[in-house]
């Protein structure tokens, strides 16, 4: 009876051994991509609005510069029209008003045609390129905001493997659910760690 309790001993305490660090390291690693996942969240939400307010600043100075420029399009219209009608009445008047277009309504004259297509563009330049700007902050906001769920589901993941390799360590060897639990430990944590490199890679 000695003697097979001393044989059997070893191979229990081998058992235990093993069993203790294929718990604790899922329990370590599980908790670590937990919290590295909910890090990483929390860096794509900063992130993500930091562009959505970059976005809306963009959207802003656009709004801004394009009342500017109806103003300025007014002004060369009111100026314009002064010089026709003018021009052979009152010489100095015409040239006052001459002289008070805007670069990019006296290029449009000097291509040919006041007021083209080309002097619409260059008076919306500005606006036009804001408004592209709040654009592209809006696209990469969503983009992150994308990366955020991603991470979280990564985080839920780990969370719930943690929950089973935890339950797992308060159970005994001989109790089949400690056997299955850890089983469910190792595949979340094979799923989570691929979901977060997924998300960190997109």
């Amino acid at each position: 009876m000695t003697t097979e309790t001393k044989t059997a001993n070893p191979s229990a305490a081998r058992r235990d051994f093993i069993w203790n660090f294929l718990l604790g390291f899922l329990i370590s690693a599980l908790s670590v991509l937990t919290a590295a996942s909910n890090y990483m969240a929390f860096q794509s939400e900063k992130t993500s609005d930091d562009l959505q307010s970059e976005g809306d600043r963009s959207l802003a100075l656009s709004n801004t510069d394009y009342t500017r420029a109806n103003q300025f399009i007014i002004l060369d219209y009111t100026m314009y029209d002064g010089e026709y009608i003018q021009r052979g009445v009152d010489d100095f008047a015409a040239d006052y008003y001459k002289n008070n277009f805007s670069q990019s309504l006296q290029s449009s004259i000097d291509r040919g045609s006041a007021f083209d297509d080309q002097y619409y563009n260059d008076m919306y330049a500005a606006s036009d390129q804001s408004f592209q700007s709040a654009l592209d902050s809006f696209e990469a906001a969503n983009a992150e905001k994308d990366r955020e769920g991603g991470y979280q589901l990564a985080m839920l993941v780990a969370s719930v493997g943690l929950a089973f390799a935890a339950y797992a360590s308060l159970l005994n060897n001989a109790n089949f659910i400690r056997a299955v639990f850890t089983l469910l430990s190792l595949a979340l944590l094979g799923l989570g760690s691929l979901q977060l490199l997924i998300t960190w890679a997109s």
